[in-house]
């Protein structure tokens, strides 16, 4: 009878009226449930403001003027270690003439080594021998000053003659004796070191400092000595 009342949509006798149709409702709810997946967030992404971007933009070329700017002074007062011309020159005692022989080029430091014998010179300058530097640059207008040791002059070979205008200067000194240079080839001050090698500061502020008392400049070669200023 049960049976017959349920498929009949009748309540069974003491049951609820609404009881059978609210739990095929409540079955047929749970056979059309969909699993659907809980949403979450997707991560921050790094993305570039506009404001950021301007910033950036106004602050780089901001930089690249300052560099622009303050760049290339930076650069010319930057103390650098000087090498060749222009700072201290080392020359081995490899590289030092005998005294009387003939004078040897120091292309890296722009002038000739000469070794001076003590005593008097043939152009009668008094001189305590030793080496000195004269720098090749003529006191005329700057060409550079050979030696020549073929070229005879006042009755003896061997000068220091300038291709441009002729200025001829002593082997024992630079002392100009011939032509328009104002004043004798200019001397780079030496000291000669403990091994018996030298150290010749070169460099643009040395020039004028050549006078007919250059052969008295002379540096003996004994350790410690150095080149007297001139008088």
């Amino acid at each position: 009878m049960e049976a017959e009342a349920e498929s009949a949509g009748v309540a069974p006798a003491g049951g609820s009226p609404t009881a059978a149709p609210a739990a095929r409702a409540a079955s047929n709810a749970q056979s059309l449930a969909v699993d659907t997946p809980v949403a979450r967030p997707l991560p921050k992404r790094n993305v570039i403001t506009r404001r950021i971007f301007i910033l950036g933009g106004f602050w780089s070329a901001m930089g690249l003027l300052l560099v622009g700017l303050l760049g290339s002074p930076l650069d010319f007062m930057w103390i650098r270690k000087l090498r060749g011309f222009g700072g201290p020159i080392p020359v081995s005692p490899d590289r030092v003439p005998p005294a009387g022989g003939e004078p040897v080029r120091i292309f890296e430091g722009r002038f000739w080594l000469v070794n001076l014998e003590a005593g008097t010179t043939p152009n009668g300058e008094e001189t305590p021998g030793g080496v000195i530097a004269l720098w090749t640059k003529c006191p005329h207008l700057g060409c550079t000053v050979p030696w020549n040791a073929g070229f005879s002059f006042q009755g003896r070979k061997g000068w220091f003659r300038c291709p441009c205008h002729n200025s001829t200067y002593t082997k024992e000194g630079g002392v100009i004796v011939f032509g328009p240079a104002p004043r004798p080839m200019d001397v780079f001050p030496i000291e000669v070191q403990d091994n018996l090698s030298l150290i010749v500061q070169t460099g643009r502020q040395f020039e004028f400092t050549g006078s007919p008392n250059n052969p008295s400049r002379a540096v003996p070669l004994e350790p410690g000595n150095t080149t007297p200023p001139p008088a």
